[in-house]
């Protein structure tokens, strides 16, 4: 991945200090530490990333902001703590296991599986993360009701207190350029942790579990990446779990925002994409397609191209380019 400047001649000199652009999906999720994350792209168009990364005294700040809507989950590394929070108020809900967010909120998540999130599109994400024994011993003397809150899950509303930590981020990131020192990092560490924690005080916290309804969609999902080449019928698909049309109609659309066959479709295009972005020689176009089910070449090729912006054959070029490029 390339580093860039962040608006400063001298930043690509700084260590764990980064700014890139990103093509697709699986370079994106490569960009991230301490994470392992998995992204399934929603909504139709080329993908464009662009991640900021810099750490100050132990804590680790992402700026994320993605062209197209995905459904992310993934995993923290068990000692760490994260705070997510939108930079702006989202041009449409945020949609967490099963339920919908019509405002902006801090998602905060200690250690193990990350809830599933679909997060909309052109969305700036401000992630910090850092270990959270570490964090605990910076508040003031010992905050039973902080580490009890983040013992699991949840979501904070923030109504407007995102704008202070937008302005927080751009002063930590260019004074993180401009004075590369130990006293200033420390500094601007504490001020965003600080903004943190009074959102975490002031804000009323809810618990992150999933719905019932995701716990349906969830048992049909397994059941489709189970049979991604087969023809899979949504009666079919009824059948395997249980429920009605009707109940898997209204399950996937209040979890995902989309209905189940625009779900099949949308796995199995995302499924040829990612084997063709980590395609080598031996990769073909026409067997990746037809393992998912897809026999009709030319229907694939259009809906693969209005998906993801390019055809099948460009994004397998681009990547045995990056391989070759790479070494």
């Amino acid at each position: 991945m390339e580093n860039k400047n962040y608006r400063c001649n001298d930043a690509s000199q700084l260590s764990s200090f980064f700014h890139s652009s990103t093509q697709d999906i699986e370079q994106h999720v490569s960009a991230f530490k301490d994470w392992k994350l998995h992204f399934l792209q929603m909504t139709e168009g080329p993908f464009e990333g662009e991640i900021v990364y810099f750490e100050l005294e132990g804590l680790k700040v992402i700026k994320d902001r993605i062209s197209q809507s995905v459904l992310k989950k993934g995993a923290l590394e068990n000692a760490t703590i994260s705070f997510s929070i939108p930079l702006s108020r989202p041009a449409s809900p945020l949609i967490c296991q099963g339920k919908t967010y019509h405002y902006p909120g801090v998602l905060a998540v200690r250690g193990g599986e990350l809830p599933e999130i679909r997060v909309p599109a052109g969305l700036d994400l401000l992630c910090l993360s850092m270990d959270a024994h570490y964090l605990m011993g910076l508040l003031d003397g010992p905050n039973a009701d902080i580490d009890r809150s983040l013992a699991e899950p949840c979501y904070i509303p923030a109504s407007a207190g995102y704008r202070k930590l937008a302005e927080s981020f751009e002063l930590a990131c260019h004074s993180r350029i401009a004075y590369d020192y130990p006293a200033v990092r420390h500094e601007l560490r504490d001020a965003l942790l600080g903004q943190m924690l009074d959102l975490l005080e002031r804000g009323e916290v809810e618990k992150i579990t999933a719905s019932a309804r995701k716990r349906v969609v969830d048992r049909a999902r397994d059941v489709i990446a189970a049979n991604e080449g087969d023809s899979l019928t949504i009666l079919s698909l009824c059948h395997a779990i249980g429920v009605s049309r009707r109940k898997l109609q209204y399950c996937f659309q209040d979890c995902l925002g989309v209905s189940p066959v625009t779900y099949i479709r949308l796995f199995r295009l995302n499924e040829v994409h990612k084997s063709l972005l980590n395609g080598g020689g031996a990769t073909h176009v026409q067997d990746e397609a037809a393992r998912r089910g897809f026999y009709h070449l030319g229907r694939f090729s259009v809906e693969y191209r209005r998906l993801f912006g390019e055809k099948p054959s460009q994004t397998l070029q681009r990547s045995q380019r990056n391989r070759a490029d790479s070494g």
